[in-house]
């Protein structure tokens, strides 16, 4: 059993969940998007406005962080005035609600009760990864397509790839690899047959997934999560990963992968450079992405994708911001906690050099950013000077 002192009410973290789950019918083909914007919109104020309006709750401020971030939505006000773009107008109402809950209040609710959180989200990715298998089952079990999503090949097995409740099997692989190292760090934390066998579950459906970027993320995360309980278990973690990838050298998926994925996002990125550097100072504003670098897609790249739309002054305070956030949250004192945080926030920042997301978005890579930044802001153990406004609001 855990040592864990709750010090919040049991509902909190499950608050912190619920902007979560509903985030998942953004881009899942059960509901529409536009249900699972309008859901998750409503979830984000009305727990923020729960977390601002408690008194026992107590909230912290990373003065550097927001005026890094507070330049960048700056920006887009700017671009807004310059070139008015209704999908714009969108990222500049939705931003500061979205930093609010995410980076400000969720971790908040989180903190006092750190396993019940990661213990939801075990099971929330058990659940989608249980429904992703059932999937493929199903679908073994006749000669016809019954499911869009199901089909490719994963490591040369034909017709076991999955995209669960979700349009797309990268999507899936991005929630998996966040189920998967939440699901470790249950495990390791708690241990027990249950917290292990939903451990298996989830990697299982990550397998289905083959989300390339997700994979890559998941091997350096998993690396820090066991080196937070002891550094021996994070040298074997990094023998464990040299192997995975020894074996899918000699399958041939690392060849594969470089040959088609890898090298058309490279040209993708190019392509946006070269587009980039005849506009420095605001880039191309929310104009069509593809078409302004001659693709069919955008540049499929979260930190080229800001300095493009934005350009690089106002970019770069974006960019900024995800910088400092993680180097205080690796300045925080070493603990299985620590581990987890920055081994999630290395996984969604390597994963995000493959996809597009941005802080501000309600899917539910842009929500778990927001709360990956926020948890390695919010540390009571961090060293520095703190001024305490009226015993609730914290600013660093």
């Amino acid at each position: 059993m855990s040592s864990e002192e709750p010090t919040v009410p049991v509902y909190d973290p499950i608050l912190a969940l619920l902007p979560i789950i509903s985030s998942l019918a953004v881009t899942s083909w059960a509901v529409s998007q536009r249900v699972g914007y309008i859901v998750t919109g409503a979830l984000l104020v009305s727990v923020a406005a729960y977390g601002v309006l408690m008194p026992d709750i107590r909230l912290q401020f990373d003065a550097a962080f927001f005026v890094l971030i507070g330049g960048y939505w700056l920006g887009l006000l700017v671009h807004y005035y310059y070139a008015p773009h209704t999908e714009l107008l969108q990222y500049i109402a939705a931003t500061p609600l979205a930093v609010l809950a995410t980076v400000v209040v969720l971790p908040a609710l989180i903190d006092g009760r750190r396993q019940t959180f990661t213990m939801g989200l075990t099971l929330v990715a058990s659940l989608v990864a249980l429904v992703g298998i059932g999937m493929v089952w199903h679908e073994l079990q006749t000669s016809e397509t019954l499911y869009e999503s199901v089909g490719d090949s994963v490591f040369g097995i034909e017709g076991i790839r999955t995209a669960s409740i979700f349009h797309n099997p990268n999507g899936f692989g991005f929630v998996m690899m966040v189920g998967s190292l939440a699901a470790l760090y249950t495990f390791l934390a708690r241990r027990g047959a249950v917290w292990l066998g939903a451990l298996m579950v989830c990697l299982l459906g990550f397998v289905l997934s083959e989300g390339d970027a997700a994979l890559v993320g998941f091997a350096a995360g998993s690396v820090l999560v066991l080196s937070g309980f002891d550094r021996r278990f994070g040298v074997l973690g990094i023998g464990v990963a040299a192997l995975g990838v020894y074996v899918a050298i000699r399958l041939g998926h690392v060849g594969e992968v470089m040959e088609t994925t890898l090298l058309t996002r490279v040209d993708r990125w190019v392509a946006s450079l070269e587009r980039l550097a005849q506009d420095p100072m605001l880039g191309i504003g929310f104009a069509n992405t593809a078409e302004e670098i001659d693709g069919s897609r955008g540049p499929h790249n979260s930190y080229i994708y800001p300095l493009l739309n934005t350009g690089i002054i106002v970019g770069s305070l974006y960019l900024g911001a995800l910088v400092y956030a993680l180097g205080q949250g690796i300045r925080t004192r070493w603990t299985p906690w620590t581990g987890f945080v920055v081994g999630l926030a290395v996984a969604i920042f390597l994963y995000m050099g493959f996809e597009s997301l941005f802080l501000g978005g309600l899917s539910p890579s842009s929500i778990m950013l927001g709360l990956c930044l926020g948890l390695l802001l919010y540390s009571p153990e961090r060293d520095g000077p703190v001024t305490d406004l009226r015993s609730k609001f914290v600013i660093r």
